[in-house]
């Protein structure tokens, strides 16, 4: 049976995630204090430390509120989606949004720099932030592919697949400090090849199939 959150407790962890993040991303996962996490965000270092154990499990929150955030609004349910294509653009351009973002920027930059020197750190942003999106999406993919509107029969390659496509070089340019030649029109161009070449490897089923058995 899952642990019931109150709302008090949910909003202190509220408030401690968020400042945290801040943190992280002014200072770096070692520059970051937890007792000025603690000053920022109010509450005890017994707390935090109640709640979430360790510095580590308190940056997988942060990766995990990060990962959930993309899936949380914006999006249809699968199974109400009327053009596929149109939705997984849509998806694409919020998550090419977020990879590019200058917070997005700074995550990615710490976890390269960073976990390598710390075990657990390194533990966590593979686990955590790499997988822990990849589940989400793979989840979403999922739900699509129960459709039978797109042919997708293994969702945790397919959610690999699109985030891979949907990174591109455009990750690795911005990184360098370029972020600003990548142009909107560029940024949607780019959405759109990845999608055209995801469809391609997961087609469109031209209409929903009937009577459909799993396997």
């Amino acid at each position: 049976m899952l642990e019931e959150i109150s709302p008090r407790r949910a909003d202190r962890r509220r408030k401690f995630i968020k400042a945290a993040e801040r943190l992280f991303l002014e200072r770096g996962f070692s520059g970051a204090s937890v007792n000025e996490i603690v000053r920022i965000a109010g509450g005890s270092l017994a707390t935090l430390y109640a709640e979430f154990g360790t510095k580590e499990a308190l940056f997988e929150a942060v990766l995990s509120r990060r990962a959930a955030a993309i899936f949380e609004e914006g999006l249809h349910q699968p199974a109400h989606i009327a053009d596929v294509e149109a939705e997984l653009r849509i998806l694409g351009e919020r998550m090419q949004a977020r990879i590019l973002s200058a917070d997005g920027l700074a995550i990615y930059r710490l976890a390269v720099s960073e976990a390598p020197r710390f075990p657990e750190l390194r533990k966590t942003v593979v686990e955590s932030g790499l997988r822990g999106f990849l589940k989400h999406l793979a989840g979403y993919f999922a739900e699509l592919g129960s459709t039978a509107r797109i042919q997708i029969d293994n969702p945790a390659q397919a959610a690999e697949h699109f985030l891979t496509l949907i990174q591109g070089q455009q990750l690795f340019v911005a990184c360098c400090g370029a972020a600003a030649s990548i142009s909107g029109a560029k940024r949607r161009a780019h959405v759109r090849s990845a999608v055209e070449t995801f469809l391609k490897v997961y087609p469109l089923n031209e209409r929903p199939l009937t009577g459909r058995q799993d396997t």
